[in-house]
């Protein structure tokens, strides 16, 4: 009874979770009609009126424009982070808190967003032929500067750095990765336990600021063998240089994006009467345009990333040499982090950028097969 119980939870939560995605891009597709029918040229209007200087009037417009897409979206944020999270058991978060982080994540949104704005009219205006391929480029610079920046500045604004107290599970990590051939720069330990009861690792950074971050719901409930072997996957993920390719296909994807955004803009524009792409009173409809090739590349972003996941596994796997160790750590991190272990095959190809714990569980028994 318990397992069914378990199962049943476990498809209960993913569904909610789904329909909850599901309804932020409905929300999301009104309140940018919303703003676009009633609001973008008033505002717009408004904004030219205070400065004759471009940026200064788009500052004033996406000021407007931010804000209101918050407190649109915040009512289901707030059930969706904070709600639903409490009430399938996974939250140690007070209310309080998440309201910290929630004003955390909404300051530091808004200042990306401005500031990634301002860059994308700057290049819009200046190449308005070439802006698409400008675009993109940028976009891989950004994710190299968030790669580089999230464990030193990102992280720390939610989370705690903790010292590990186990020295032999550090020296373990640290002796995996020479056997792997990285040199581990650091490995710390995040308080997760005060927000989630989910578990994690990871191996983030670039360069200097590269690191191994394990959550203390991690190192209090796994077993050492337990967290080599998930190291060993995120060390599979460096030494596959996957993070390389990921901003590789990432870049493409958002070449062939941009071009396509480029050639629907110009017949928009011409359709709405505005004075060309960089009108600020269509900005509704680019985001909206963005936001609706989000669902359309979803199967392929999640192909290519299950993938990479696969090769970590059997990277793990092969590192290990224990395919036990690895099991166990799949039905623990699912049981713990509620995972569908089998999800319908839609909702794989367009929820899921990992393989199925079902899935993964089913080839590290294969691996130890063809071992003997």
């Amino acid at each position: 009874m318990t397992d069914k119980y378990a199962v049943s939870r476990e498809k209960t939560y993913s569904a909610v979770k789904t329909r909850i995605f599901l309804a932020d891009l409905l929300l999301t597709a009104v309140s940018l009609f919303v703003f676009q029918v009633f609001l973008s040229y008033p505002v717009d209007e408004s904004a030219r009126a205070l400065s004759r200087n471009f940026h200064p009037a788009c500052f004033v417009y996406m000021s407007v424009f931010f804000v209101f897409m918050y407190v649109m979206g915040l009512p289901l944020r707030f059930f969706g982070s904070f709600t639903v999270e409490h009430r399938f058991g996974l939250s140690n978060q007070r209310f309080p808190s998440w309201l910290i982080d929630e004003a955390k994540s909404a300051v530091l949104t808004l200042v990306i967003s401005m500031s990634a704005v301002q860059l994308f009219y700057l290049v819009l205006r200046n190449y308005p032929s070439r802006w698409w391929i400008i675009a993109a480029f940028l976009w891989v610079f950004f994710l190299i500067v968030i790669a580089r920046l999230l464990p030193v500045i990102i992280i720390p604004l939610f989370f705690r750095y903790i010292p590990i107290s186990d020295q032999v599970l550090k020296e373990r990590i640290r002796a995996l990765g020479q056997k792997a051939g990285i040199r581990v720069l650091d490995v710390c330990q995040i308080d997760l336990s005060r927000k989630t009861k989910k578990a994690n690792a990871a191996l983030i950074g670039l360069g200097r600021t590269r690191k191994v971050i394990l959550a203390d719901t991690l190192t209090d409930r796994f077993t050492p063998d337990e967290v080599e072997a998930v190291v060993a996957h995120e060390f599979g993920h460096y030494t596959c240089g996957h993070t390389w390719r990921l901003i590789a296909f990432s870049g493409a994807l958002a070449l062939a994006g941009f071009f396509l955004l480029a050639r629907a803009m110009d017949r928009i524009s011409v359709f709405a009467g505005a004075a060309g792409a960089a009108d600020l009173s269509i900005f509704p409809i680019l985001v909206f345009l963005m936001i609706l090739s989000g669902p359309a590349i979803l199967p392929l972003q999640n192909l290519f990333s299950r993938g990479l996941e696969r090769e970590a596994d059997s990277f793990a796997l092969d590192m290990t040499g224990n395919a036990g160790t690895f099991i166990s750590v799949m039905r623990k991190l699912a049981s713990m982090n509620l995972a569908d272990t089998e999800p319908a095959a839609v909702k794989k190809i367009f929820f899921h950028d990992h393989p199925p714990v079902g899935e993964r569980i089913r080839r590290a028994e294969q691996w130890r097969a063809d071992r003997g």
